[in-house]
């Protein structure tokens, strides 16, 4: 991460001068929740996801009559300066965890005006001089949240698949390297459906996960939990879960 630190040094002063303004996370057990009635969309979308499991050797969930992302018609995605807001305040966070020295952290949130897009949680932990290593290790994590929000936005081309984590440097680098303005301004947000496609199959890794940690079992088809853990995070909040602030965020569906 260093080396974010000296190319972050380098970007601040080109850009500074022109804007003015564990382990690992703990995982949530999977819930089967049986919805009152099933629209197509929400079926079709089960079919898919289970067919690409089955081709990565990932075991879907075996009952048919449950287990669903939330309706397309009761679904409202989070808008591109939500998501904008968002990913600065999960940067500034991951910036901590990597140490940053706290004179950067004050620039960046004066530059970007972070304080106030924090979440309670993150506010206390921005806040607190001293914070556990698991406190660092999590607020780190956080960068797979970010890697799927920029998807979203349409800064990353595909999620790709899930068996290792994203790069780390290039993830804080997009946030880092351009303006709240820019970020905005180049977005090419992606469709509902193509959002709720991912919350489907990242439901359907998450349960696979859960249920060889249950059960003592390898991980299947070599997905990276932790990974899939954060992404179903920040696809469940991306899609308004259960319309959950982002402390508030839980994966059981």
């Amino acid at each position: 991460m260093q080396k974010v630190i000296l190319v972050v040094a380098l970007l601040w002063s080109v850009f500074s001068a022109g804007c003015g303004t564990d382990t690992g996370p703990e995982v949530n057990r999977i819930n089967r929740v049986k919805p009152m009635a099933v629209t197509p969309d929400q079926v079709r979308r089960r079919e898919r996801s289970e067919v690409y499991c089955k081709a990565h050797k990932i075991p879907v969930y075996p009952i048919k009559g449950d287990f669903y992302v939330t309706a397309e018609k009761n679904t409202t995605i989070r808008t591109p300066d939500e998501i904008t807001d968002r990913l600065l305040a999960l940067c500034y966070a991951e910036l901590k965890s990597e140490k940053t020295e706290q004179a950067w952290l004050d620039s960046f949130d004066r530059k970007y005006n972070v304080s106030p897009k924090l979440s309670p949680k993150e506010r206390i932990f921005m806040n607190n001089a001293a914070p556990t290593d698991q406190e660092m290790i999590d607020a780190g994590w956080k960068v797979e949240c970010m890697h799927v929000l920029l998807w979203a936005l349409g800064y990353v081309d595909t999620l790709g698949y899930p068996s290792q984590a994203c790069d780390v440097d290039a993830t804080v680098l997009q946030v880092f390297s351009i303006t709240p303005q820019q970020l905005k301004a180049g977005a090419r947000p992606r469709s509902k459906s193509e959002i709720m496609d991912q919350a489907d199959l990242l439901l359907r890794m998450h349960w696979a996960c859960e249920e060889a940690r249950l059960n003592n079992t390898p991980i299947p088809g070599g997905l990276e939990s932790d990974v899939i853990m954060e992404w179903h995070y920040a696809l469940n909040w991306l899609i308004g879960y259960q319309s959950q602030s982002w402390d508030e965020i839980t994966t059981d569906t």
